[in-house]
């Protein structure tokens, strides 16, 4: 799988999120599925009618000293950002909390940043344009993610 497979090949496994939740078990931290889990259920053009910013709702909450959200990224050793996920993920970071559950399938690892410094990381990095869609990301290395 690549980056510049289509979104349904892109998305056909989605193991960032079956690691975040090895990790929050493992943890025994308590979660619940907050965001959209619908990808194979409904046809993408239908999707698309749910207003992005609910489209693009965290994919955890999870429940600690506090709640806060959790969403689930995978890259091999670059993290591609949608510019349109961010303006939604700053509307939900205004409301709680939101961090963000980065796993590397080249580094077989994960790292956990809040929203607020991985979109610093983000603007200082170049962008790129997915050849499927024409939509803007930025490309963040796995190294500066921290």
């Amino acid at each position: 799988m690549s980056y510049k497979d289509n979104f349904k090949t892109r998305n056909k496994r989605l193991i960032a999120e079956d690691m975040c939740v090895a990790y929050l078990k493992e943890n025994n931290i308590i979660y619940t599925r907050y965001g959209f889990d619908c990808l194979f259920d409904i046809k993408p053009k239908d999707f698309m009618k749910i207003p992005e910013k609910l489209r693009n709702t965290p994919d955890y909450m999870v429940i600690k000293d506090e709640a806060y959200l959790l969403e689930a990224k995978g890259c091999h050793d670059i993290l591609r950002l949608k510019t349109d996920d961010m303006k939604s993920y700053n509307f939900w970071d205004n409301l709680v909390k939101l961090y963000v559950f980065v796993y590397s399938t080249m580094e077989r690892s994960h790292k956990i940043i809040s929203y607020e410094k991985l979109s610093e990381i983000a603007y200082t990095c170049a962008m790129d344009y997915y050849e499927d869609n024409g939509k803007a990301y930025y490309k963040i290395p796995w190294k500066l993610i921290r």
